[in-house]
């Protein structure tokens, strides 16, 4: 009889232990997606899941590497750790407090001089390039009005830059002269293999194509200095053509600015024609650095 009531007493027990290991503990949580549902999310709305899950302890990492925001969106997750896993499925169970670091990609932050001092440099730094300009127009129409002279009296000699633009003239590549200029800017992918090739074989010489700014932002801190980047064609929201173009920290008179209205300050969507030295191929960002030699408003 003993026996007997002491089985009853294990097996109940057994039981009650049982139903307890059954109910919910309320610091485990399921993720609702696997890592590679999440990742290409935008991470605002993947902060708003967990935190309506019940995760407490969620972390951002920011990418700030977009150019354009065509391939890969503002804000578009790179990758989600859950305590320093980077891959789990939908349902794995976590920690309530586990650390959650989501990376994501987004634009760089336009930076400006915060500094009194250097805005006051800069403002001088663009008054002195002012000046400079000045002078050199001055100095060019004063030798412009010395040739005339010359001609007319029959011994002028061809004036230095008409002769130089001429002789130059001969070795710009054009889509009309040159098959694989226009292969490169019909190319639709910034890793195209044919823009690496291209460059290196002509790096140094100078092309002239129809182009369009699509971000212009301040170089650094400068405000007067910028970085300009730029596609083939005609300005498209929607469609692109061509190498990602760039020109790095330059200003307004490096640009050499001509045509029938040259505006004050120049924007995304502004469309150019350009004429510019090839320098090199940047691999890992997809950037094609120019030199700009002749940069005329269409």
């Amino acid at each position: 009889m003993k026996k007997m009531m002491l089985f009853l007493s294990l097996l109940i027990a057994a039981i009650v232990v049982a139903a307890c290991s059954d109910e919910a503990d309320p610091n485990v949580l399921k993720i609702s997606k696997s890592s590679d549902e999440i990742v290409g999310e935008n991470y605002e709305t993947v902060i708003t899941d967990l935190k309506a899950t019940g995760f407490t302890d969620i972390e951002t990492k920011v990418l700030d590497d977009l150019i354009t925001g065509w391939l890969t969106k503002d804000g578009e997750i790179e990758q989600v750790e859950i305590d320093g896993k980077a891959e789990f499925n939908a349902e794995d169970n976590f920690q309530k407090d586990s650390k959650i670091i989501i990376t994501y990609h987004t634009f760089p932050a336009e930076e400006k001089a915060d500094d009194p001092a250097e805005e006051k440099s800069s403002e001088k730094d663009e008054e002195s390039s002012k000046e400079e300009a000045a002078e050199e127009s001055a100095s060019e129409e004063s030798g412009k009005k010395e040739n005339d002279k010359e001609a007319n009296d029959g011994t002028a000699e061809e004036e230095v830059t008409e002769k130089t633009k001429a002789e130059s003239s001969q070795q710009v590549l054009t889509i009309e002269n040159n098959e694989e200029l226009a292969a490169l800017l019909a190319v639709k992918d910034e890793y195209d293999p044919i823009i690496s090739e291209f460059t290196k074989k002509y790096a140094g010489q100078t092309i002239e194509f129809d182009a369009n700014i699509v971000n212009m932002m301040n170089h650094g801190s400068f405000d007067t200095r910028y970085d300009i980047l730029m596609f083939s064609g005609d300005f498209n929201e929607t469609t692109f053509s061509g190498p990602n173009f760039k020109f790095e920290d330059v200003n307004m008179i490096d640009l050499n600015l001509t045509g029938s209205e040259i505006p004050d300050y120049l924007s995304m969507g502004q469309n150019l024609r350009v004429t510019a030295v090839v320098e090199e191929f940047d691999e890992d960002m997809g950037i094609v650095f120019l030199e700009p030699v002749i940069t005329e408003i269409r």
